[in-house]
Order: C-alpha cells, then structure tokens, then sequence
C-alpha cells in the first residue's frame, strides 16, 4: 500500500474571507470540509490547517470585535487547526492618486465628507491595514518545509507577494505549493510559480458551509 502524501493547508484569512464572499456570497463555512473537499483522498492526508487573520480592534469596532472573537474560538475547535494572529494598524494618508475622467490622473489634497459633503484634509484620514499576517504565513510555509513537516502545501491566497517563498520551496526543497482559488480573481503570478491549482467551486463551498 502506498504512502499518502502529506498535507498542509494555509489560509490568508482576510484575503480568504473577501473572496469567498465576491464570488459566492457566502462567509461561514467549515475549513476542515472545504480543506478535505480540494484533497485526493486515496493519494494524499490533511495533516494540519494554518489559518492567519488580524484582530479587529475592540475600541473602534465592539460590535464587529464581539463576532470576530466568536469566529475564532470556533476556529480553536476545529480539528487539525492552528490560528496564528497578526495586528491591525492605522496609518495616515499622505498623497490619494485619483483618475477623474475630465482631467486624468491628479493628486488629491482632500476628500469629501460622504454625509455632509464637508472637504477633508487627506493627512487627517486614516487607513487600516494588516501587519505582520504574510510575513507569518510565508516564514510558516518556509519553515514547515525545511522541517519536513509536508509533502503539499495548499495556498489559499490570491496574494503574490507569496511567490519567492513559493519558488523556493518549489524549486529549493523540492515540495509542492498548489494554489487554491476561486473563479475570480485569479493571480497570474501564482498560477506560473505554483506546481499546481485547484479550482474552489460553489459545489465545495456548499458543502463546507455552516
């Protein structure tokens, strides 16, 4: 009898979380079912599921907060899993490059209020963003490998700032990385610097939801 080959799947969360909802409307579903689903079962074994998010914060959002910790606690009880958690940060705006169809491209000094239609200074706006989630996930890919902890690593990310770790993996270690995605978007870089893909269709995500 032949030996399975071994499993490990990553989940860039937000990333993740985006697009399943673009393309199928759908949020919740189980990770372990749509993990198993994208699987040859006679050939290959999920041997651990990496899933990697940021918290949001709890003084800005309790509401959102509130619902995001219940969601991790039941990723806490989903066999085979491993949360991994990064940070949100708010960083200033300094420069909105716009494209107006009058003028073409210019640079925006200030936006309008949505409500009231008040001009604001762009550098007293705000973004928020994830720090810390990719280079997780990357260096977790990396040193699993160098372990030889797997055989297959599953991406769920649409993100090619993974493509380096992937090539040397692939390449270096001699591993495979497949890139899981959904119909749209695809990445064109992934799709060349991974050994393979696989399609996550609505039939899957069906039956992996809540």
């Amino acid at each position: 009898m032949s030996v399975k080959k071994r499993v490990f799947a990553y989940f860039d969360g937000s990333n993740f979380y985006h697009y399943l909802r673009a393309n199928y409307g759908i949020t919740n579903i189980r990770f372990l079912d749509i993990t198993n689903q994208l699987l040859d079962l006679q050939k290959e074994e999920l041997v651990k599921i990496k899933y990697f998010n940021s918290p949001v914060n709890q003084q800005e959002n309790s509401i959102a907060y509130a619902a995001q910790q219940k969601f991790f606690e039941s990723l806490k009880r989903t066999p085979l899993l491993e949360l991994h958690l990064g940070k949100l940060v708010t960083r200033s705006l300094n420069k909105v490059r716009i494209k107006c169809k009058t003028c073409g491209h210019q640079h925006a000094d200030s936006i309008n209020c949505p409500k009231c239609r008040c001009a604001i200074p762009i550098e007293s706006c705000q973004r928020t963003i994830e720090k810390g989630v990719d280079v997780q996930l990357a260096i977790n890919m990396l040193i699993d490998a160098i372990g030889n902890r797997y055989d297959i690593a599953l991406l769920f990310s649409g993100d090619a700032d993974f493509c380096p770790a992937v090539t040397y993996i692939c390449k270096q270690l001699n591993k495979e990385v497949i890139y899981c995605h959904f119909p749209s978007p695809k990445t064109g870089e992934l799709l060349q610097k991974c050994s393979a893909s696989r399609l996550i269709t609505l039939d899957i995500v069906k039956k992996a939801q809540l």
